[in-house]
């Protein structure tokens, strides 16, 4: 999981993308919402994103949570040995 969401961008009535928020590179194109919104939902379930941001046609937003198919590591998760500072 990152500090950022990934969402759902229309670029016009027949082209919708999926990407990170604030990241211009889009990680899926698609030709309607209902494409777009499976495509957001696989790429979330693969990486562990919880959250897709839906921005609609008419300016209005919301959000969908999404059960990833694994919890995504955190740095909390990173274990190893400590080493004392000489």
């Amino acid at each position: 999981m990152t500090d950022h969401h990934l969402e759902i961008v229309p670029l016009s009535k027949q082209h919708w993308i999926v990407r990170y928020e604030g990241d211009v590179t889009p990680i899926a194109q698609a030709p309607t919402l209902k494409d777009a919104r499976a495509e957001a939902r696989n790429f979330a379930r693969q990486f562990g994103e919880p959250v897709i941001h839906v921005h609609e046609l008419d300016g209005e937003c919301h959000t969908e949570h999404v059960d990833p198919d694994f919890r995504a590591p955190t740095p909390r998760d990173v274990k190893g040995p400590y080493v004392e500072p000489d």
